[in-house]
């Protein structure tokens, strides 16, 4: 019962709603003005059939959404669910035809059953209870699409508030912000140029965040800017040890802010590069994007990690149906990320 349950997508409370319905309408129908009152009109005969008749309805529809309509996609396809819709109700009335054509053709009863009158009046019931019951089980699958795009919006929001909350823990870091301080301050001795351009990058981790905070998705140049200016500033620290190579055919799209930097992020902090054997980063653009770097890991692993690329993930379930690729090899770790395109 389970599995019939979960093939048509429906719940036993939703069956238990037709049920009632259906039943309601059976003794609507059989009190008639003048009618005595008996327990008759109270048997539940007529709405089992009916149940079993919506049932039919439900399936036919089921099959005729998944070959023309997507379920679970939102927002809605109108037009898709209405074609949907109608496909079934043609298969719905070319099964019930055919059915009574071979019942009448069996009993002998087809001059009697075919006129133009009963016909009409037969189809025209077929047609009332397909788009009364099968707009139930319409209403339900928006009502589960609809659950299926808050979960998503939920998981979305809370992925991108860790994500900024991970970012401006990292920012706001004691050890983080006097390394850099240090750095500064050697640089202002021996390289005041340099010292200029470190304090620019300094300044940038700060205001790019802030400045994107309300956004959900920036675009790519804007995110390469931002990469570089991080990778320089931990370059002063680093020196050598790490590199980054990018592309210089700038693909045009969108993704999520403070992307790029995480996974340069991920590069310093999960591998020990050094000037002999270092940690190269590569940024490479076609209609995605992948960032790739060999790994050289430590002997005894600092960080666990992969909270912020779950975090990346729900965010781009939400934004498109591309996943992201992610391949984890004994000497290299790539990241590959949908492009989202600009609509402007």
């Amino acid at each position: 019962m389970k599995k019939v349950f979960s093939t048509l997508q429906i719940s036993p409370i939703f069956l238990g709603i037709l049920f009632l319905f259906a039943y309601l309408d059976s003794i609507r129908s059989r009190v008639l003005p003048g009618q005595t009152i008996n327990w008759y009109i109270l048997t539940p005969e007529a709405a089992i059939g009916t149940l079993i008749k919506a049932i039919f309805i439900i399936f036919i529809l089921q099959v005729s959404f998944r070959k023309w309509y997507s379920p679970f996609d939102f927002p809605i396809r109108k037009w898709a669910a209405a074609g949907a819709f109608g496909l079934g109700l043609v298969a719905y009335l070319l099964f019930t035809n055919a059915l009574s054509v071979l019942i009448s053709l069996a009993f002998g009863t087809w001059e009697r059953n075919f006129t133009s009158q009963i016909l009409l009046s037969v189809n025209t019931s077929h047609i009332l209870d397909f788009i009364v019951y099968g707009g139930f089980y319409l209403i339900n699958i928006l009502f589960q699409e609809y659950k299926i795009h808050l979960q998503k919006l939920s998981n979305y929001e809370l992925a991108l508030s860790e994500s900024r909350f991970a970012q401006l823990k990292q920012q706001l870091n004691p050890h983080f912000l006097f390394n850099n301080l240090n750095v500064l301050d050697h640089l202002i001795e021996e390289n005041p140029k340099s010292a200029s351009r470190f304090l620019q990058n300094f300044a940038a981790l700060f205001r790019y965040p802030l400045e994107k905070s309300n956004s959900k998705l920036v675009h790519l140049s804007e995110e390469i800017e931002f990469a570089k200016a991080y990778f320089s500033l931990m370059s002063e620290k680093y020196g050598e040890a790490y590199r980054m190579e990018i592309d210089p055919e700038i693909s045009l799209g969108k993704i999520p802010p403070l992307t790029l930097q995480l996974l340069i992020e991920n590069a310093f902090l999960h591998n020990f590069g050094t000037r002999e054997q270092p940690v190269v980063i590569h940024i490479k653009f076609t209609d995605k994007i992948e960032v790739s770097n060999n790994r050289v890991p430590f002997l005894k692993p600092k960080h666990q990690g992969g909270k912020g690329l779950q975090n990346l993930r729900e965010q781009y379930k939400l934004l498109t149906d591309q996943p992201i690729e992610i391949t984890h090899t004994e000497d290299r770790f790539t990241v590959i990320l949908p492009l989202i395109p600009i609509y402007e």
